[in-house]
């Protein structure tokens, strides 16, 4: 196996005594603490090897090469000193490390005996010398045991085309740039990802208020059936290019477009890599496999529907049998999860999703403890499943402290206030997001739904119209719109936006539910009661969340039957309930005392 130092030498070669098998025999023959010797490693080069390419991986050293970086440390040492200490020099290449350091202190005590009549003359120059040097010599320490970090800004890449399918490479190149480069070097290389409101910021702006060292910069735009995209690496003290690259993908194929992204998105990090200092040490390896299931499984999850959740979880499986290590790709079988067990989709109950979600965002955290999708990942769970509010908001509020220019953080965490029942936060939170990706249609139909939620429908209308621009066939988009149109009373634009997606899922339980409350609102009480049946018929088959025939039977003022179906629902789990405080659908329940019992028993305010 190949460690990260020089190649391991075969057993046979290599002297049992002269191996040192942990850190804490390391430690021990350096007559040092852990934590400095691991330091010396990644500073210093102290010649520490390991039996796989995980960092975390079992460590091991040899006396003999340890022996020698300390002679070669100490010769370099020797050069700067006086000649006076030539004596101490002249141990090292004939000593071990412990013979050395015996020596050196005798040598040491004897020359402090010899000298003790200068004492009290050097003191009051040495107090002097102390004062003066201090300062300089903690930037030097700190310098070199703890640097400062570079700090790298991603600009989002421009679409100079315009298109949509322009825009998604575009935002799926800057995605990739920040989250590449900002696994490189966590500690010694900080990745800023430049918000679009900064992004009109000038050159000069950008490097002072985030103080950067580099900025990277890049487009796209489509030429017939090609596809260019460009970038360039800039140097922020004097504007100078340091590196840049262009590629002309063809894309005749749409399915290819996910690895020509990470092709492209490959390179421009290896070039980066290059061209910054090369005192940042060895880089992280993303598996190429795992890279590529795992922003394939993105893109699917981002559609929003059953099938693509359904098919993103396979792709964050394989993720995971490449790289067990990709900590992203556990947050993302995470959210296929919980959504799988949310409303819309149900495709599993919350039983059965949740937990699943959870253990999978507690293990990339157990991975990357910094990876802020895993925090929202977990809050979600915490949120709508354990109910446990005040941990969930403290993992979005984490996942934003990490990285506050990620859409789905802001997101989430206006789902959480919705929850609280803070409309107006969690209006600016989903705005936030919006504007932070404003071509996504998620993105504008989750402020829509905001909109909803706070009696806003003029508002929802026109926020989930602008989504279907973006894509004519988003699903909830279509589902805000109805809900929206009902409680403006038009029930045949709620009809036929419900039915517009029942023509490609004609046995959806969510949608049968909402169409059935349409019919039981509008006068069509017995069409609605055929949709009870029918739902409960499917649920021998599959999930059918309790909620669902909850809502029908709120539609037809059947108020016993409505919380008979709520009890279930809370057995159940369902996440959905954490909305009640503000579901519009929910009203003509809030005057019946057995609602606020509800709302008690999920620790919710009426």
């Amino acid at each position: 196996m190949v460690g990260e130092g020089p190649q391991l030498r075969a057993e046979t070669e290599v002297p049992r005594a002269d191996v040192l098998d942990s850190w804490k025999e390391i430690a021990v023959y350096l007559k040092r603490e852990v934590r400095t010797v691991q330091r010396w490693e990644k500073n210093l080069g102290l010649p520490v090897r390991r039996l796989s390419r995980d960092k975390q991986g079992a460590v091991f050293a040899y006396r003999s090469e340890i022996d020698a970086w300390w002679r070669e440390r100490e010769t370099q040492i020797g050069d700067a000193k006086t000649e006076d200490n030539e004596g101490e020099e002249a141990l090292a290449p004939s000593l071990s490390l412990p013979e050395l350091d015996s020596a050196v202190a005798k040598l040491r005590d004897a020359r402090s005996t010899a000298r003790r009549p200068l004492v009290i003359v050097l003191v009051a120059a040495l107090a002097v010398t102390v004062t003066v040097a201090i300062p300089f010599a903690w930037r030097y320490a700190r310098e070199l045991f703890w640097p400062s970090p570079l700090r790298l800004v991603v600009l989002p890449f421009k679409n100079l085309s315009g298109g949509p399918e322009t825009q998604r490479v575009a935002d799926g190149l800057t995605e990739e740039m920040f989250t590449r480069l900002s696994q490189l070097h966590p500690e010694r290389l900080a990745v800023v990802e430049l918000a679009p409101a900064d992004a009109a910021l000038s050159f000069d702006q950008i490097g002072k208020k985030f103080k950067a060292h580099y900025i990277l910069e890049g487009s796209a735009r489509s030429e017939g059936q090609r596809l260019v995209i460009t970038y360039q690496l800039a140097l922020v003290k004097d504007r100078s290019s340091v590196g840049g690259g262009r590629y002309e993908p063809d894309l005749q194929d749409p399915q290819q477009i996910i690895p020509v992204q990470i092709q492209v998105a490959g390179d421009i990090v290896n070039n980066v890599l290059s061209e910054l200092p090369q005192h940042l040490g060895s880089a992280h390896q993303v598996n190429q496999a795992a890279d590529e299931a795992y922003l394939t499984g993105r893109y699917l999850w981002n559609r929003r529907t059953t099938e693509s959740l359904t098919n993103a979880l396979t792709y964050f499986q394989e993720a995971i049998q490449a790289d067990p290590s990709y900590a992203p790709s556990y947050a993302g079988l995470a959210d296929c999860y919980s959504l799988l067990g949310s409303a819309p989709y149900t495709a599993l109950p919350p039983l059965e999703a949740f937990p699943k979600a959870e253990a999978a965002a507690r293990k990339a955290l157990e991975i990357d403890e910094t990876l802020a999708e895993a925090h929202v990942s977990l809050g979600y769970s915490e949120l709508v499943y354990d109910r446990n509010f005040p941990q969930a908001e403290k993992e979005f509020q984490r996942a934003l402290q990490l990285r506050p220019t990620y859409a789905t953080a802001h997101q989430y965490y206006g789902y959480y206030l919705t929850a609280m029942g803070r409309l107006d936060e969690a209006i600016a939170e989903r705005k936030q997001a919006q504007e932070l990706e404003p071509t996504s249609p998620l993105l504008n139909s989750a402020l829509g739904e905001a909109y909803y939620q706070a009696r806003k429908f003029d508002l929802t209308i026109v926020q989930n119209q602008k989504s279907l621009v973006l894509d004519k066939s988003y699903a909830i988009a279509l589902i805000n719109l109805g809900r929206a149109f009902e409680q403006k009373k038009m029930y045949p634009e709620a009809t036929q936006a419900f039915q517009k997606i029942l023509a490609f899922v004609p046995d959806d339980p969510v949608l049968l539910a909402l169409i059935a409350h349409d019919y039981a609102v509008s006068g069509r009480k017995a069409e609605a009661r055929t949709m009870v049946v029918k739902l409960q018929q499917m649920s021998a088959a599959r999930y059918v969340p309790s909620v669902y025939i909850a809502l029908i039977y709120t539609g037809l003022n059947d108020n016993d039957e409505a919380f008979r179906w709520l009890d279930k629902a809370f057995d159940e789990r369902c996440e959905y309930l954490v909305y009640l405080p503000t579901e519009p659908l929910a009203d003509p329940l809030r005057s019946d005392p057995r609602f606020a019992q509800l709302l008690h028993r999920l620790g919710l305010k009426a």
